[in-house]
């Protein structure tokens, strides 16, 4: 897995599947949670293909923002879909600003989205060290995902780990419709995260 010179690798657990972002993978997998979705939110179904189309759409942009690997799981369980997925970006670094560190502009950043995020609780943020890839920020909180014209919207919950390598920022998104579920899922991601290898391409690995 790389992304211009940088690269990097990652364990992911054996039952997890390879997210495929052709359109058709998009589609697939943009249909899979809009159904999910619905199985919480009985009252969303009349905006069953606008959640499609939503989620297809955040799909497509996020592979156009970055994304460069995805993978996802979905289990069946006597309560329903299990479901959640993991995601590494090589995203631009924040702009420079003076007397501001890169974790500081980050977490900026994330206060502006729980601004944004229809009033829920703010982010826990704080700083991690992943051994081969480094200082990391980390940030688990909470987003709500509304299709235009509903009411209602989704919370979901987002395991988040920002490490600055090499000139950019490596993202690697934890995510999962499954609140209930979501401090199994966040140890989960913790422990995958935590095997994130990053190298320069030609260069050492850190």
């Amino acid at each position: 897995m790389e992304e211009a010179r940088i690269q990097f690798s990652m364990d992911i657990p054996a039952d997890w599947k390879v997210m495929d972002f052709s359109r058709k993978g998009r589609q697939d997998y943009a249909k899979e949670q809009s159904m999910k979705i619905i199985e919480q939110v009985p009252a969303l179904h009349i905006y069953r293909k606008k959640l499609e189309d939503v989620l297809f759409k955040e799909l497509t942009s996020s592979w156009a923002m970055g994304v460069r690997y995805g993978a996802s799981l979905a289990a069946p369980t006597t309560d329903g879909l299990l479901s959640a997925s993991i995601t590494v970006s090589v995203l631009p670094p924040p702009p420079d600003q003076e007397n501001v560190s890169v974790f500081d502009a980050i977490a900026a950043t994330v206060h502006q989205n729980d601004d944004e995020s229809s009033g829920d609780s703010e982010s826990d943020i704080s700083q991690v060290s992943i051994p081969e890839a480094g200082m990391a920020l980390r940030v688990l909180g909470h987003r709500v995902f509304r299709p235009q014209e509903a009411a209602q919207g989704v919370k979901y919950s987002i395991f988040q780990t920002y490490v600055p390598f090499g000139g950019r920022i490596v993202l690697v998104m934890g995510q999962t419709f499954c609140t209930d579920v979501e401090t199994q899922l966040f140890e989960l991601f913790d422990l995958v995260t935590g095997t994130l290898s990053l190298k320069i391409d030609g260069g050492g690995q850190r």
